[in-house]
Parts: C-alpha cells; structure tokens; sequence
C-alpha cells in the first residue's frame, strides 16, 4: 500500500507548481537543486520539485527517514548531515536507484543492517563518518556493488565483520580511521584489490603483520598516524609497489623500520614525527630514492649518522623540529639531496651551533632554526651573514625564521642574532680554557723538540766513525804554515762520478786524486786540513811522488800492512810528524 502512496503523492506534486518551494528552502528548478540548510526542519519536506537532482537538506534537526525521501527518485546527490537521525530504517531508500551520493555524516547513527541502504545500485559515494556506528552486518554494503568511495570514520567500530567489503569490487578510497580497531582488518582488505588509499589513523593498531596488506598492489595513499605501533614486519609492505604517501604519526616505534620500508621504491612522502625513535643509523632510509619529504618532528633523536640520508637523493623537504635531545648535527648530512633540497627545519632542537658545511645553503629556500640555544660568537657568523644578506642573494630568496634565532650564551642571552653587530660575533673563550690551551702548545713544543733531539743523537751513535774503504787509502795532513796551502786550494775537489781513476800528479806540491774526508775531521787536536788519497797504484808512481809519501821501511809498532787485492800491491807506509805533509794510512 505504502508504494501506492508514494506514487500518488508524486504524481500529485508534479501537477501542483514548483512555486510551492518552502520559504526556509532555496529552489533552483532550472538546475534542478533545492537545498534546505539550516531550515530547523524537523522531517524531509515532501512539496518540492520531484524532478530536482541535488537536495541538501544538512543542518537540521531530523530525527529519522521515512517514505517521504523516496519522492524524489531523480536524486543523484542526497546530503543529510548534521542532524540527528539515529537510524537509516528499512528500504528507505529503494526508489533511489538512480542516488551516486549519499553524505549520512554527524549523525547519531548507531547500526547499518543490509536493508539500510536496499536499492542504492548506484551509489558510489557513501559517508556514514561521525555517528556512534557499534554494529555492522555482513550484508551491509550487498546492494552498493558500485561503491568507490566508504567513509566510516568516527564511529565506534572495535572490528569489522568478515566478508564485509565482499561485494565491494570498485572500491577505491576506504576510510575507518577514529575508530577503535585492535587490529589491523586482514580479512577485509584481501578483499580489496582496487584500493587505492586506505586510512587506518587514530585507531589502536599495535602491529603490522606481515600479510595484512598483501593485495593491495593498487595502494597509493596509507595513513596509520596515531596507532599504538611498535613493530612492523620486515616484509609488511612487500607488494605496495606504488605506494607515494605513508603516514606513520605519533606512534610508538624507537627504531626507523628500514627493511620494511626499503620496499617501498617510489614512495615520496613518508611522516615520521612524534614517535619514539632516538637515533638515525647510516642508510636509516634505504633504497628510498624517490622520498621528497622526510617529518621527524617531535621525536627523540639524540645522533644522526652522517650517511643517514646518502640514498635520499631527491629530497626537498625535511623536518627535524622539537628534536630536544639533538644537540649536534654531522658535516654534510644533507648533501646527498644537495641539487633538490628547499626546505629544511631545525626549530627547536638543542643545537648550540651550526655550521654551512651542513646545509646546502645555495639551493635552500627556506631555513628554520628558531628556538635552538645558540652560542652567538664567530661559529655563526655565516648565520649571521644570511640573515642580513638573504634579500641580496644572486639565487631564491631564502627564508629564514630571523626573528626566532636567539642566542643563549651569558653575554647575549635572549637578544636575537640579527640584532647583534658583525665585530660583536667573536670567539670568546675562557680563562680556563686558554691556560689549557696554553700548555697543551708548550707540551706538544717539548715533545717534538726531545723527538728531534733523540733521532738527530740516534743518528750519530749510529754513524761510525770511519768505515774502511775497499781500497788502500792514505790520510794527509797539511800544516797551515805550507805557504802553498795558504794561497791556494788545499785539496783537489772530489769528484762524484769516479774517485779512484784520477791520474797521479801533483798540484802546486800537493798530489792529485786527494778527495775530503769529513769523519776524519771531528776532534781538530792538531789544526789542519784533512784529506785522503787513493794509493792504489802508488807502486808505478814516479820517484819524486813517491817521496812526497815518505815511504819507510815498517816499524812494528805504528805500521799497519795494506791488504794484498789480487797481488798488485803491498806495502807498508809510515808517517813522521815532522815531515810535511803528512802522510798517515788509515
């Protein structure tokens, strides 16, 4: 009977005049849009325009559905939200069939049986966000097999029924977060193939296994902020081979999950921040080459590894606010993503200085550092000279939280760093530190001073005095009262190239072939100039030469025999002080 009446009433209200248009409602027949906001009806009205394809009727104080929506079956879109229905009753929506969106959000709806949403075959777009939603049945969604869009969000969903998005094969964007979800909804999820972005945040997930996300191959978009996780398995993201978008915000883990996210080869935003992880290791972000914005913000992170971010080539933004316990970053942490990194944030962390060498300062265009306690003295000079140069800069204008740097060093605490002058900006350094200073220098002087003094007196221990040559030598000796020796050269130079072969003769009364011998010359008791002579074949030298030599018979006691080298020579050579030169065999 109920049809019956639905359809006179239809039929009736085509006849009467759309004129008839509420006077809390605006009609707007030629775009076939009515739209009742905030109108404090308290049912859906019944006289307007049946043909109408928009009806907005949000912001009232509807209690519940009846027939009356059925009226018009030319609806594509339907907005019910913030009123106060707290059942979708029974087939209400069955002449519907032509309805792509229907927004149930701020509701008071509890449950969702299958014959809630009966004849909506073509909906797509379904947000039931922001009721009490307990109870779900299996069958809910049999009848929205065209559904791309479901959101459940805000409710109080502890679980899902299994087999629930069976009939759901073009969903395509799937939101459950605000709920209060144990566990992740494996079962669910094998369900939906489609899916291109899932969210899961604010829920209290505790971990990720390793086959809960198993066929989402088509996952872009995968929000898990605001969970209670503290592990997720090495290969949980396996098969999320285009996944751009993570968000792993405010959840309990202390460690990067670096083998499950080195899978993730195209991601390019990952969320990080308000976790409890203490330190970045080398390569924390592995294989993540595609990564352009990095959130560490609110974390516990004590050290950085240097090659923390070496495969992050493509970085442009990273923050690393709030960070208390960070007092020191590496050299050149950043200049792995030096082509592309714009933005970096440093607020607020517990960094006394910085240096230039860390940033890639010439392709920045925005640098945040405020709230750091600064030493203002010559270590942030460079700092010092952005802030008053940044608007002279040949490339971007680079952005700087110039008003939020302040210094926290005794002498200029709390006044901000732009306010200081250039020559203020000095190395200031202790009493304390100088005295150390101070004898550190003349320690290390001292050590390499008794280094010099122990090689340089091991050396002349070790040096002999004089080393036999391998052929018979004379040592002469020429007073300083030879005339001869006095006006001219002493000695004949020595030449390099070949001692020995040096023809015999005599030079101004001295013998040719005499070379110097500085190791014969350490202890001057007698003074004099030293010099030794190659005698090899003194046996053919003239008489007169032989004479310069003195040549004597032997005496025992100050003759020493010549080696005998191949039987051409030996003979016994003496000296006599008193005879000039003076010619000793050594």
């Amino acid at each position: 009977m109920a049809p019956v009446i639905i359809l006179f009433v239809i039929t009736l209200t085509t006849v009467i005049s759309s004129d008839l248009c509420p006077a809390s409602c605006r009609c707007e027949d030629e775009h076939l849009r009515a739209s009742c906001v905030f109108a404090s009806l308290d049912v859906v009205p019944y006289q307007l325009n049946p043909e109408i394809h928009h009806l907005d009727l949000s912001n009232n104080r509807i209690a519940s559905l009846q027939h009356e929506v059925g009226l018009y079956n030319n609806l594509v879109s339907l907005d019910l939200s913030s009123n106060i229905i707290h059942t979708l009753g029974y087939e209400n929506f069955q002449w519907l069939e032509n309805l792509i969106t229907l927004n149930v959000s701020n509701n008071a709806v509890r449950n969702i049986t299958k014959k809630s949403l009966k004849g909506l075959i073509s909906l797509r777009n379904l947000d039931l966000s922001n009721n009490n939603i307990t109870d779900l049945e299996e069958q809910s969604f049999h009848s929205t097999n065209k559904l791309e869009y479901l959101n459940l969000s805000g409710n109080s969903l502890m679980s899902l029924p299994e087999g629930l998005l069976n009939n759901l094969p073009s969903i395509i964007i799937l939101d459950l977060s605000r709920n209060s979800l144990l566990e992740m909804p494996s079962s669910n999820l094998l369900l939906t193939p489609t899916l291109i972005n899932l969210n899961l945040a604010n829920n209290l997930i505790e971990t990720i296994p390793p086959d809960s996300l198993s066929t989402l191959s088509s996952l872009k978009h995968l929000n898990l902020a605001n969970n209670l996780i503290k592990s997720i398995a090495d290969n949980a993201f396996q098969r999320l081979k285009i996944l751009t978008y993570l968000n792993l915000e405010e959840n309990r883990l202390s460690e990067i999950p670096t083998p499950a996210l080195s899978n993730l080869n195209v991601l390019s935003i990952l969320i990080l921040s308000k976790n409890r992880l203490v330190a970045l290791e080398s390569l924390a972000f592995r294989k993540l080459l595609e990564l352009q914005y990095l959130d560490l913000r609110g974390c516990r992170i004590r050290t950085i590894d240097g090659r923390a971010f070496t495969d992050n080539v493509n970085l442009e933004t990273i923050y690393l606010d709030g960070n208390r316990e960070l007092e020191e970053l590496p050299p050149k942490v950043l200049y792995g993503s030096y082509q592309n990194l714009r933005t970096v944030s440093l607020r607020h962390c517990s960094l006394s200085t910085l240096q230039p060498t860390q940033f890639p300062l010439d392709h920045l265009t925005t640098f945040r550092v405020g709230g750091n306690p600064l030493v203002c003295n010559c270590s942030v000079q460079w700092l010092w000279n952005v802030i008053h140069t940044d608007g002279h800069r040949n490339v971007s204008h680079l952005n700087v939280d110039s008003s939020d740097i302040l210094c926290a060093d005794e002498e200029f605490y709390s006044k901000p760093l732009i306010a200081l002058s250039e020559g203020a900006l000095k190395c200031r350094m202790s009493s304390l530190y100088l005295s150390l200073s101070a004898v550190g220098c003349l320690v290390a002087t001292g050590t390499i001073l008794g280094l010099i003094a122990y090689v340089t007196r091991g050396k002349r221990q070790k040096r002999p005095s004089y080393s036999p040559p391998n052929r018979p030598e004379l040592l002469v000796y020429v007073e300083p009262n030879n005339d001869t020796a006095k006006n001219q050269p002493r000695l004949i130079p020595r030449k390099e190239e070949d001692l020995y072969d040096i023809p015999h003769g005599k030079t101004n009364g001295i013998a040719e072939g005499f070379y110097e011998a500085p190791y014969c010359n350490r202890n001057n008791s007698i003074e004099g100039v030293y010099a030794v002579a190659d005698v090899t074949d003194l046996r053919d030298a003239p008489p007169e030469e032989l004479g310069l030599y003195r040549m004597h018979s032997p005496k025992p006691s100050r003759t020493r025999r010549l080696p005998v080298s191949n039987g051409d020579y030996n003979y016994d050579y003496e000296y006599r002080p008193s005879q000039k030169p003076h010619v000793v065999f050594v």
